[in-house]
């Protein structure tokens, strides 16, 4: 069963308020079959017999498995805003940047670039980055990132174990089992509106910075967000483009105007501001666990949201 009832199926902007800022937000799902995405609201049965959206698919073209996760939170008025995060894994180590450094993990999910002789070593070349690690695959950072922040994981704890192979073969009865038995809870995730080629705006996320739901402190985002809005090369090495628009009052969440994407002003200018008293989980009062999900171990859909 899903986790809760859902609003009529997300529309392009125009038809349906899409919005910019913050959003707290628990996971509704992960990688729903289309059963469970009609149950959600998000397609109806009708749409899929048009053939007008295929069948859910989660294997790209190119190999790669893609990992849904479905968020769902809500508006200053108290309507239901639901949003998209996919995460694109393989079972491939990641290629080396451009500096020749290779990207490892640890056991506490942090990540590092470093270099090759550092590596065959097994040495650590910062402080701050503990040794084991081995070397990063295909989108496993972006999901320890993920996970990191939805299971409230302490600064020095072991990330939660996960079987990424499996997952990268769509298997996700053992990220089910985990999840379930861990205190997965809210995350913080900044909204922003995607344009196709045709014209059509979609609500978006911004991929880079996924934070825990009780956090205050924004720099990380804002000096990601800055970077993405004022430096073309970053978006390309973000794996962003330039059709995806933020806004750029930082926390507030409303809907969006038209005005978002503009530069951002100085990190020193936002710091740690609080965010507003808008949402649904009471700030300062810790953790607060979110209902049983579903997953789904089905295989992309072509939903543009």
């Amino acid at each position: 069963m899903l986790a809760t009832s859902a609003p009529a199926m997300p529309q392009e902007t125009g038809r349906r308020d899409h919005y910019v800022g913050l959003l707290l937000a628990y996971v509704e799902a992960i990688n729903p079959t289309d059963a469970e995405r009609i149950e959600m609201g998000v397609i109806t049965q009708e749409i899929l017999d048009s053939g007008k959206v295929k069948p859910v698919n989660y294997t790209e073209e190119d190999g790669r498995y893609r990992l849904d996760f479905w968020l769902k939170g809500k508006s200053e008025d108290g309507d239901d805003i639901r949003v998209r995060h996919s995460v694109f894994l393989k079972d491939e180590e990641n290629r080396p940047a451009n500096s020749g450094n290779i990207q490892v993990i640890n056991k506490q999910g942090k990540t590092a670039y470093i270099p090759e002789a550092a590596f065959t070593k097994g040495q650590s070349p910062y402080d701050w980055f503990a040794a084991p690690y081995h070397r990063a695959k295909v989108g496993e950072s972006d999901l320890v990132q993920f996970i990191n922040s939805w299971t409230n994981k302490k600064a020095d704890s072991d990330a939660v174990p996960l079987d990424f192979a499996g997952i990268c073969q769509g298997n996700l009865k053992l990220m089910q089992q985990v999840l379930r038995g861990s205190d997965a809870s809210y995350v913080k995730v900044m909204l922003g509106i995607r344009t196709t080629d045709e014209g059509r705006r979609f609500q978006t996320v911004f991929p880079r910075v996924i934070l825990p739901g009780w956090t205050t402190n924004y720099e990380r985002l804002h000096k990601e967000l800055g970077n993405y809005l004022s430096n073309s090369s970053a978006r390309n090495d973000f794996g962003l483009t330039p059709n995806m628009a933020f806004d750029r009052n930082l926390y507030r969440l409303r809907v969006w105007d038209g005005e978002a994407g503009a530069a951002m002003p100085p990190v020193a200018s936002y710091g740690s501001q609080p965010v507003t008293a808008s949402y649904s989980q009471p700030m300062g009062q810790g953790p607060v666990r979110q209902p049983d999900l579903p997953v789904s171990s089905s295989h992309d859909d072509d939903l543009p949201f």
